[in-house]
């Protein structure tokens, strides 16, 4: 296996526990909606949208490297719900019922139901 496929592979890699890192930081966020002792929801969540940032900037990467790939271009190419879904958190970071209603009923499902079509894809790639 050339340096170049390593590359991409540990690429995939990072991808993927970054994804899980997300959904790990929204159960905790659902969590902190109920649960008061955790406290650290907002943070949490503005760091689910750096990585929001992070994910869209790995993307296109992801997308010239797997072009080739109308179904993983095509899994990648519909993060763009999950883009929409933040929008519907503009201005309303700091309000908490609209907060937790966007986050549960838009933003979560949107990014839940994304990660469930491109990891069975990433995992396809991890094992050629």
């Amino acid at each position: 296996m050339s340096t170049f496929i390593e590359e991409h592979l540990q690429l995939v890699h990072q991808y993927r526990e970054m994804l899980e890192s997300i959904e790990e930081g929204f159960q905790y966020v659902l969590a902190s909606f109920q649960d008061y002792s955790k406290t650290e929801g907002d943070l949490v969540l503005s760091d689910i949208f750096t990585a929001f940032v992070r994910i869209v900037q790995v993307n296109q990467d992801l997308s010239v490297l797997f072009q080739d790939n109308a179904s993983i271009v095509e899994a990648i190419n519909s993060f763009d719900e999950v883009v929409l879904a933040t929008d519907k958190m503009d201005g309303l970071f700091e309000k908490s019922q609209e907060k937790q209603e966007i986050v549960s009923k838009f933003l979560y499902p949107a990014f839940e139901l994304w990660h469930q079509k491109i990891q069975p894809l990433l995992i396809e790639l991890t094992q050629l």
